[in-house]
């Protein structure tokens, strides 16, 4: 948790203010989204409670009254129909803020219209021909357009079909879905900070500004073919495409290796979330904006590769170069300290067998022998000291065979041999364990002969192994090594 703080506070010292205005403008394009998308669900929902308080009103004081006086009932089925139509002619009266059924009410108000009520006739004196059905859709479509172009959500819209190109700069801030702002607004502030940190402020901003606004163009291609042309009509929405090429250039550098596996397997998997709330979440236009992303995240995967990276700012050079000191500075320090610790137990643990004290000495010699193994650079004349010290036979300490080889082993690996024997033959003595008391012959054996360190002792820990087993591998390698040595 500590780490995750102390992470957590890097991160926001590294923040610039143009960090906190991306953030500031991406959280003002959500608060836009949610006004534009809700105000007219929640004017509807108030139009509802209305007409269904002025109905119940109408009803008990006239409404009933009528009924009955007729010869009607008024029961609740029929209190229902009538408020049905009640409902009708109030939102037929284009009184409502449902879009969508507005849409489908215009629809078939232009289409008794367009039958019977002279509509074709108009038509063929303005154009001079009888109309198709061709027509009447075209005719319909700019008759329902002038409605909903009173609305932000569509006026700010890029429709291919009508090829407003204005409206491109506008419809990248406007989101189909709750599901795509919220993977907008991550994954843009987080390639936003990693490409800042490469290519620099302009040159970031310039490019999503640039993909963003193009968006709308190269999904129309798409809806321009017959896989997608019944979406040629709908509204394209998002920066799905700007956002595609960030991922794939924060996924990719020139050095492979300056971008942590981290850090590409959630650009990647970012995209890939992307494309599939675009794909089953979004109207049928976003599965053309999910195919059109894809190249657009191999374009960005160029770009990072190809693009070099800005050169830092004196300031930056001169702030990286302190930190940089700052942390040698804190590791030579925690260094420092581990050493003192490390000395202080030793002397805490002879100084407390002295007084008879042997628990406290196994448990504070044994953690200054831990310590002096780990430290670098290697203490090797403290720590041939301290190993010879500690298997003193006056130092009466209980500590188990396989601790001493383990030490004896770690020694070894450090190339502090005559610590390593030391400790080595210490564990030799206490081992019961047949199998691993050979294992620290041939250790032994090996350092000795190798190192020359009482080369006879060595050959005959080498000769001892052969003789309690003389078929499996070590004693091969412990003949190869006797042989060596002239044996």
């Amino acid at each position: 948790m500590d780490k995750f703080v102390r992470d957590c506070k890097k991160f926001i010292k590294r923040l610039r203010v143009h960090h906190y205005i991306a953030f500031a403008v991406v959280l003002g394009i959500g608060v836009f989204n949610a006004v534009t998308a809700l105000s007219p669900m929640i004017s509807q929902k108030e139009l509802e409670s209305n007409i269904e308080k002025s109905f119940e009103k109408w009803w008990a004081e006239e409404g009933a009254a009528q009924f009955r006086t007729v010869g009607l009932s008024d029961d609740e089925k029929t209190k229902m129909q009538e408020f049905v139509q009640y409902r009708d002619r109030i939102i037929s009266a284009g009184k409502g803020f449902d879009i969508d059924e507005r849409k489908k009410a215009m629809r078939t108000e232009f289409r008794e219209w367009w039958e019977i009520g002279g509509g074709k006739e108009q038509y063929t004196r303005e154009h001079g021909k009888y109309p198709t059905e061709r027509e009447f859709e075209r005719e319909c479509y700019k008759y329902i357009k002038n409605y909903t172009d009173k609305f932000l959500r569509y006026n700010m819209a890029y429709v291919p079909k009508d090829g407003e190109l204005e409206r491109l700069t506008t419809s990248w801030l406007l989101f189909p879905s709750f599901a795509s702002y919220l993977l907008f607004a991550i994954l843009f502030l987080f390639a936003y900070v990693r490409l800042c940190e490469r290519w620099g402020v302009p040159i970031t901003a310039g490019f999503f500004l640039l993909l963003a606004v193009t968006g709308g163009p190269i999904v129309g291609v798409f809806t321009d073919m017959s896989l997608f042309s019944h979406a040629n009509a709908e509204r394209y929405m998002g920066a799905s495409i700007a956002l595609a090429f960030m991922l794939g250039a924060t996924a990719f550098d020139h050095n492979k290796d300056d971008v942590p596996a981290i850090v590409r397997g959630i650009a990647v998997m970012g995209f890939m979330l992307d494309v599939i709330v675009n794909v089953f979440v979004n109207p049928s236009i976003s599965t053309a904006t999910a195919i059109a992303s894809f190249p657009a995240f191999g374009l960005g995967a160029l770009a990072g590769i190809k693009m070099p990276k800005r050169r830092k700012s004196f300031s930056e050079l001169r702030k990286d170069a302190l930190e940089t000191r700052m942390k040698q500075t804190a590791q030579r320090n925690i260094t420092a300290e581990r050493r003192v610790k490390t000395r202080m137990q030793m002397d805490t643990g002879f100084s407390e067998a002295q007084k008879g004290h042997y628990d406290a000495a196994k448990i504070n010699l044994c953690q200054a022998m831990t310590g002096m193994l780990q430290e670098h650079p290697l203490d090797t004349e403290g720590l041939k000291k301290l190993a010879e010290r500690m298997v003193s036979p006056n130092l009466f300490i209980d500590v188990p065979s396989t601790q001493w080889l383990e030490w004896g082993d770690t020694a070894r690996s450090r190339m502090c041999y005559e610590a390593a024997l030391e400790l080595l033959e210490k564990g030799l003595k206490l081992e019961k364990d047949a199998k691993i008391a050979r294992r620290a012959l041939f250790t032994i054996g090996e350092i000795r002969v190798n190192r020359g360190i009482e080369p006879e002792e060595g050959i005959k820990r080498l000769q001892k192994v052969v003789e309690m087993n003389a078929e499996d591998l070590l004693a091969k390698q412990a003949k190869r090594m006797l042989e060596k040595a002239g044996v």
